[in-house]
């Protein structure tokens, strides 16, 4: 088996900024980048299995975490070809901690999937990012090489201007064809206008919420 590193390319301040970015994300919670208090910033190299497998002809690349945790997107992380280096006693870790393996290649042989090509543990540059917003913590994860943000729960917008945007456009939209195929075929612009409505306070909504 081999080993390797990836190195970090983001440093804090960058990661920081990517992820005060990733806070006014249109799905977050309307006060998230504003209010989000972070509790945290750990740098870590932590580590994962790579295994290159032959399935019916083609290289399939899945990766497993080789140590236990609950934190997001430790096995949809992305290995760029051609940025790792060997890890051992020469390579530089800086101020990152570096995990510990606790979880051994074979528990994942069985179930991966064709057969094997090449398989290798990679020390993987993440930052475990811990924040408070509402009384309430959230953990996220931010590649430390790519800038992809990870997580399974965060703070998100209320569903409510939403859905009473589309009730408000599918009304309109209803009335028009009812009166259109009962009454006068001019009132099917009523679905047009409704349409038009639905997309107009969408975008406001989105822009305000």
């Amino acid at each position: 088996m081999f080993y390797y590193a990836l190195p970090f390319t983001i440093d804090e301040d960058k990661a920081r900024a990517i992820f005060r970015r990733w806070t006014a994300g249109p799905l977050m919670a309307k006060e998230l980048e504003k209010g989000a208090e972070i509790v945290s910033f750990d740098k870590i190299y932590f580590p994962v299995y790579q295994f290159k497998r032959d399935v019916d002809g083609r290289e399939k690349v899945e990766i497993r975490p080789a140590k236990g945790t609950t934190l997001a997107g430790m096995q949809e992380l992305k290995i760029p070809p051609g940025d790792i280096t060997l890890y051992d006693a020469s390579f530089n870790t800086g101020d990152a901690r570096v995990e510990d393996v606790e979880i051994n290649m074979d528990a994942y042989l069985e179930d991966l999937p064709g057969t094997g090509k090449e398989q290798a543990l990679i020390y993987f540059p993440i930052y475990q990012i811990t924040y408070r917003f509402n009384n309430e913590e959230y953990t996220a994860v931010l590649d430390g090489s790519g800038g992809a943000v990870y997580t399974s729960t965060f703070p998100t917008r209320s569903s409510f201007p939403y859905a009473m945007v589309a009730g408000v456009g599918f009304g309109i939209a209803f009335v028009g064809a009812l009166l259109g195929g009962m009454v006068d075929a001019i009132f099917f612009i009523l679905v047009l206008i409704g349409l038009g409505v639905s997309i107009f306070l969408g975008h406001r909504v989105t822009k305000e919420a």
